[in-house]
């Protein structure tokens, strides 16, 4: 079998997260599905027309290793059309899988869900104003939480390090004491609204200082978060702070959503700087590697729980490839205010009562719903070049 052609879609349009989707056609009429993730068409022509698609191992180092999260994107459109070849699931060429469905947290930023814009907005409107914006109140994330946990998701995240007007300079990293009391009452009131049998993690992406961090750990660790998530940057080089932090908390710490290849989480657990792994299986390297991290981190008697802001495509492979990894927590998902994440398959609503059944149809066992997709573009547009 050879590629004989690649074909991508325009960027989707930044409510939809600008998502590039992906075919490779092949000389036996078996087409694989997978996402762009910065890349042109042109350069992975260059790279895989005339290639085996069916050796993934050689192409993964041969050539997609080297354009990271680009190359993983691609690579799930190998491991469709291997399996779709030998007309399994793409879990059976991951060794099978050992769970049905794949249980997924509601990644639900704050009072309101995530968009940059937004984001970036609300940081200039209170740097002018002085006033917290209504979303970030308390009562905003405990409406959001409870609409989150009725539709069956047993985990929740929330992002506690947003726009508020009690930052005292724009470029140190302290924690003023109202933001601190801010936060901490946050936490305490979506903890009594949502019960103690649902699991909610908090993230602080790296946007404080190690003292403050930590004091942030403590202060919630009557609240028994499934995670903390990034207290402090230290991938900038400290592992030595995250373990500080980790070794001086309850709380459990979790990290790694920006690294790339198994190799760089291993200083990480040779000095126990975390409690639970967040890979992002794109931005990791995929399934080859993905699987990697997972079994260097059941060594360490850690689960993993995967970074996920990718399209539904990309979600579903990460579906067939957790079903495989004894050590998996829960995957992310971070697209609820996102209508075409829901409609973009054939497979609508993937996630029912927060969880996602493993397809079991050959390769990722899906198709585009083509016609949704284009309606996101403008009409003068073609859907795949």
């Amino acid at each position: 079998m050879k590629i004989t052609d690649i074909k991508m879609t325009p960027p989707l349009g930044k409510q939809n997260r600008n998502w590039v989707l992906l075919k490779i056609f092949t000389d036996e009429g078996i087409v694989g599905l997978g996402e762009g993730l910065g890349t042109s068409v042109g350069q992975l022509k260059n790279i895989l027309i005339g290639k085996n698609p069916m050796n993934i191992n050689k192409l993964h180092y041969d050539h997609l290793w080297g354009m990271k999260g680009a190359g993983a994107g691609v690579e799930i459109a190998l491991w469709d059309i291997k399996s779709k070849a030998l007309g399994i699931p793409m879990h059976e060429l991951l060794g099978g899988k050992i769970r049905d469905r794949i249980r997924m947290y509601c990644d639900c930023h704050s009072g309101t869900f995530w968009t940059a814009e937004d984001y970036s907005r609300r940081w200039r409107e209170v740097r002018e104003t002085g006033v917290l914006h209504a979303v970030y109140e308390p009562d905003a994330y405990v409406e959001r939480a409870k609409q989150v946990a009725a539709e069956g998701f047993t985990a929740i995240k929330f992002d506690v390090d947003v726009a508020n007007p009690w930052k005292m300079d724009v470029y140190d990293r302290s924690i003023s004491r109202k933001e601190h009391e801010h936060i901490i009452t946050i936490v305490e009131k979506v903890r009594e609204v949502i019960g103690p049998y649902v699991d909610l993690a908090i993230d602080l992406h790296g946007s404080f200082n190690l003292a403050d961090a930590l004091r942030i750990c403590k202060d919630v660790e009557h609240l028994d978060l499934l995670w903390l998530e990034d207290p402090i940057r230290w991938e900038w080089g400290n592992v030595d702070a995250l373990a500080k932090i980790c070794m001086q908390t309850e709380t459990p710490i979790c990290t790694g959503e920006i690294f790339y290849g198994a190799k760089m989480f291993r200083e990480l657990l040779e000095k126990q700087a975390c409690d639970l792994l967040e890979p992002d299986i794109p931005r990791s390297g995929g399934a080859i590697e993905i699987r990697r991290i997972a079994e260097l981190a059941e060594m360490y008697y850690m689960s993993i729980a995967p970074h996920n802001m990718a399209s539904a495509i990309t979600a579903i492979a990460a579906a067939h490839i957790c079903s495989t990894i004894p050590n998996f927590l829960a995957l992310e998902y971070h697209s609820h205010n996102i209508p075409l994440w829901s409609k973009m398959l054939n497979l609508k609503d993937p996630i029912r009562d927060g969880y996602i059944t493993v397809p079991d149809g050959p390769g990722l066992g899906i198709e585009l719903d083509e016609e949704e997709i284009a309606s996101h573009l403008p009409v003068d547009i073609p859907l795949w070049s």
